[in-house]
């Protein structure tokens, strides 16, 4: 008679059964909400695309922590750097995937410390509405964040910021789509305010990377983010975000190969040889890497221009109905696929979000801006906002704000 202990006290003495196994799995991961069952709207990830996952499944030994054993993958991963950087404005770009935009973040702050040694105290001057990355990278590399207010509507208050800059500012950072409303910060304005000042200008793009090139293509008005703007060093930007690539797949690209040589990690004692790196990881995924280069060469430009293109026609429903409601407003008019819902009267935004909970709807909430949003992600249907919208009317009215 086999001898089972308990599952709560760790590792069994002897294994189950793979048909055991994965109906514990199914039991246990019934917590889980998923992506196509209309609740997410408040995530910027979203179900990657099947082929991309089918590709990715097929690869998952490849290890690009040692490229020298796996050349072909890391070949792969230059195609995609050189295919995203003309896409940003710059062919000629060097770069990486990574875990995600938290880890492309950390690299560029640590590339602005290093390549400024006679500051002693460096400082960073980021927009208040800038990702937690950059606070966690800020905590870990002893940098002090100098952090520029907003104005009224949201948008950066270029003045503040251009206060922030002095003496000890090694780098400065801009946003192309903020986590909270999806806005672009005005990056040539920034590039101005660092010309000829040897300051290192990183742009976050995790989110809007994959959606402002498209939206450009259709016709959108999209001030200049990217490597257009000459004073840019580096973009952060993730394929598992609307790229549709797995998770966790980000990435960092660089305008100045020469950074790599001066900044980068080196590794001599791989099977594979040595070869110098941005990453904080040692072993990394070649699957993901490609997964996204298959992802690519499937959707082509056209395939990201319509995925962008639905997700806008979403986005300008879900608005005009946010529009119809009384008692919450739009935030602001969205600028990608990202809705920002405040109340009317200033009153707390916590009591709606706590009774869309109770109804299961996830949103994201940004209590200091008194807003939560809903990230159009292609996951979301017509119907599940159309469903978001009765919930939230009776809300509205239950608490008194109609």
């Amino acid at each position: 008679m086999r001898v089972i202990l308990k599952l709560s006290i760790g590792m069994l003495k002897q294994g189950l059964e793979k048909e055991k196994i994965l109906r514990l799995i199914d039991e246990k991961l019934e917590l889980d909400h998923k992506y196509d069952d209309g609740s997410i709207l408040g995530s910027m990830c979203t179900e990657p695309l099947e082929f991309g996952r089918e590709i990715y499944l097929k690869y998952l030994s490849k290890n690009l922590g040692d490229p020298g054993l796996f050349q072909g993958t890391a070949n792969l991963e230059k195609e995609i750097v050189s295919e995203l950087g003309e896409l940003f404005g710059e062919k000629n770009v060097i770069g990486t995937l990574t875990t995600g935009g938290s880890e492309a973040n950390l690299i560029a702050m640590r590339i602005a410390k290093k390549l400024r040694p006679d500051i002693k105290k460096p400082e960073v001057v980021v927009p208040i509405s800038a990702h937690i990355s950059f606070d966690k990278a800020a905590d870990l590399l002893d940098i002090k964040l100098r952090k520029a207010r907003l104005l009224e509507n949201y948008e950066l208050d270029l003045n503040h910021y251009k206060k922030l800059i002095n003496e000890k500012t090694c780098g400065v950072i801009g946003v192309a789509g903020t986590t909270s409303l999806g806005l672009i910060d005005p990056i040539e304005n920034i590039g101005d305010l660092i010309e000829g000042k040897n300051i290192y200008f990183h742009v976050d793009a995790a989110f809007g990377g994959f959606v402002l090139p498209f939206l450009k293509y259709l016709k959108y008005d999209i001030e200049p983010w990217d490597f257009s703007v000459k004073t840019v060093s580096s973009i952060t930007a993730d394929p598992h975000k609307m790229g549709l690539g797995v998770i966790p797949t980000g990435g960092f690209l660089v305008r100045n190969s020469q950074i790599l040589q001066k900044t980068g990690f080196e590794i001599p004692y791989l099977a594979g040889g040595n070869f110098k790196h941005f990453h904080i990881v040692g072993t990394r995924p070649g699957g993901t890497v490609i997964s996204f280069w298959a992802i690519m060469k499937y959707l082509g430009l056209n395939g990201y221009i319509n995925i962008v293109k639905r997700c806008m026609e979403k986005t300008h429903f879900l608005s005009k109905k946010i529009a119809e409601l009384g008692g919450v407003r739009l935030a602001v008019q969205p600028k990608m696929n990202v809705v920002g819902i405040t109340t009317e009267n200033g009153e707390s935004i916590c009591k709606i979000d706590e009774e869309l909970r109770k109804k299961n709807w996830m949103l994201g909430k940004f209590q200091d801006f008194n807003l939560i949003r809903v990230v159009v992600m292609p996951h979301v249907k017509k119907e599940h906002l159309t469903l978001f919208i009765e919930d939230l009317k009776k809300i509205i009215k239950k608490i008194g704000l109609a």
